[in-house]
């Protein structure tokens, strides 16, 4: 069954991590179905070590941890219980230790595996939850993946990683405190969601890809006939429950970890070889037992119709369209990633078309053109988006680039103030505007606002190498001095701050300091041509010539950050 299983071949084609955790997963369990009695305890170091390896790949599985746990001391069959337990766990912490080691010397916070558990506990249980993913308002997962920069523009500072996690399950749990109600509504929902035959896509649909790969339609096993037959042969193993604990447990935990958060087919599909194993069971056993002795006993064949019937795919499916509509965008912007635009531009052209009365459309479409290099169209997209959805701040903000890229900086100026007025916080905003009275010499504007961002946020180090700018321009290099430097204490990996401050140097002919600042840039940015040139003309200077044909004004050089 699991072989013909055409999601679960589809998912690993697609080289996610899920399909890992489920040859893990089944491997851990295979480990510690082995023969009981006085086995070593190498086998739960192993069975441990397993699981602590699939929880790098999703660390949900680890709620699986206790119902081992409690196997092990109560219910196998093996001497010396307590400490291979203790194996067990010592196994799992061992395999995940490299991780979180890793992560507090990289970021100086401790994460035992990952932090997108707090925004993933939102999308599944926050106001607008439905049961399935959906963007939070105010994100866009493209540029803002990890969901940084929305909550440090909130709190107007940089944040760890464990922080904005424990700002999402706040957010959650707020709002379940305020509707308990709704929550357990919500909780029975994602359940018959997570045990529907329909495969929920999130941003590949497998329902749109079998039919355009003969291959993947030979595949004919379907989830509804597993969870169906499943559900039924796990009804009937409860006689026998001892023996198949732990592939009860199994199905049950994990599908509990999945329902906390959201729902979606790639998720899911970790419990499908075991959920083959129970729909076996049924096919082979408990239902041609009932229909031989039909007339005895007709509670297996009731119950597999009423299950056929609760878990039937039409119960959640999304519209055709809708799922058409974000498969042709996913596939558009995977083109315009690989450069091959014509193809983006064409795969989005349906996009628009199955909905052109949906804002994303267009702006979907804009950034593609952008990509392509085609600003005025891209122009014309956002424009229609914002006819559309004239309250959406990034789409005003995004436009703005847009028209700053091609030097329209009035109508762009007028777009960042909008942005602004929307989401008063929004930090990027503020700068990108500082940047374009940068590009038009108001550089008192220009220093006025990057002030205004530092403010807002006294670590944004994209800030002060921009104020760093225009006071240079304006003669304040003293000052400019002082803000560079400040930058580089932020953050000594941000090469432009190097560099401006190599300029300023040059500007007040302090040749040695400039030579310094210009070799640290180079470290960090070393297929900088423009400043190789710049830096030998300084090493000749201060070997006692002259810069002959000079390094270049300070204005032409100076280097802005969006």
């Amino acid at each position: 069954m699991l072989a013909l299983y055409g999601t679960i071949t589809f998912y690993e084609g697609q080289m996610l991590m899920m399909w890992l955790g489920t040859l893990i997963n089944i491997s851990m369990l295979y480990v510690l179905h082995q023969r009981q009695g006085d086995s070593g305890h190498s086998r739960y170091a192993i069975a441990g070590g397993l699981l602590g390896l699939s929880a790098l790949a999703r660390a949900n599985i680890l709620i699986f941890l206790p119902v081992v746990f409690v196997w092990v001391l109560f219910l196998s069959e093996e001497k010396r219980r307590r400490s291979k337990a203790l194996v067990l766990v010592l196994g799992v912490l061992v395999t995940i230790l490299p991780a979180t080691l890793h992560n507090y010397v990289a970021a100086k916070d401790f994460v035992l595996i990952t932090s997108n558990g707090g925004v993933n506990f939102f999308i599944g249980n926050g106001e607008e939850a439905t049961g399935i993913f959906y963007p939070p308002k105010g994100i866009t997962f493209e540029t803002d993946a990890a969901i940084r920069s929305h909550v440090e523009r909130l709190f107007g500072r940089d944040m760890k990683a464990s922080e904005i996690s424990r700002y999402w399950f706040g957010q959650s749990f707020e709002f379940i405190k305020s509707n308990p109600g709704r929550e357990v509504l919500l909780l029975l929902r994602k359940a018959a969601i997570f045990f529907n035959g329909y495969e929920i896509p999130q941003i590949e649909s497998f329902d749109i890809t079998r039919g355009q790969f003969g291959a993947l339609r030979l595949l004919f096993v379907n989830f509804w006939a597993i969870v169906s037959l499943g559900l039924v042969g796990m009804v009937f193993a409860l006689r026998d429950w001892r023996k198949y604990f732990l592939l009860h447990g199994y199905v049950l935990s994990f599908a509990f970890s999945i329902i906390l958060f959201f729902v979606t087919a790639r998720y899911r599909i970790q419990i499908a070889p075991i959920l083959c194993l129970f729909a076996a069971y049924a096919l082979v056993v408990v239902l041609p037992r009932a229909i031989k002795g039909a007339g005895r006993n007709v509670v297996p064949l009731a119950l597999f119709i009423v299950v056929v019937f609760a878990t039937r795919p039409n119960l959640f499916a999304l519209p055709r369209e809708d799922v058409e509509w974000r498969e042709h965008i996913h596939q558009a912007r995977r083109m315009s990633t690989l450069r091959d635009h014509p193809g983006a531009l064409e795969e989005i052209n349906k996009a628009v078309e199955i909905h052109p009365d949906v804002a994303d459309s267009y702006v979907q479409r804009a950034i593609i053109l952008k990509e392509a290099g085609k600003y005025f169209e891209a122009i014309n997209d956002y424009s229609k988006a914002l006819e559309i959805a004239p309250e959406l701040s990034s789409v005003r903000y995004d436009f703005a680039q847009t028209l700053r890229q091609v030097k329209m900086y009035e109508p762009a100026i007028e777009e960042y103030l909008r942005a602004i007025e929307l989401d008063p916080v929004k930090t990027e905003a503020y700068n990108n505007l500082g940047i374009t009275y940068l590009e038009m010499r108001e550089y008192g504007k220009a220093i006025e606002y990057f002030r205004k961002v530092i403010e807002m946020n006294s670590n944004y180090t994209k800030a002060y190498n921009n104020l760093g700018a225009a006071l240079a321009e304006t003669g304040s290099t003293e000052e400019a001095v002082l803000v560079l430097e400040r930058a580089i204490e932020i953050d000594p990996d941000y090469a432009n701050s190097y560099k401006n401050l190599a300029m300023v140097h040059i500007q007040e002919r302090r040749i040695k300091d400039a030579f310094e600042y210009m070799s640290k840039y180079l470290a960090l940015k070393p297929d900088d041509k423009g400043a190789i040139e710049t830096l030998e003309k300084l090493r000749i200077v201060i070997e006692g010539d002259t810069l002959g044909g000079g390094s270049g004004s300070a204005e032409e050089s100076r280097e802005k950050e969006k």
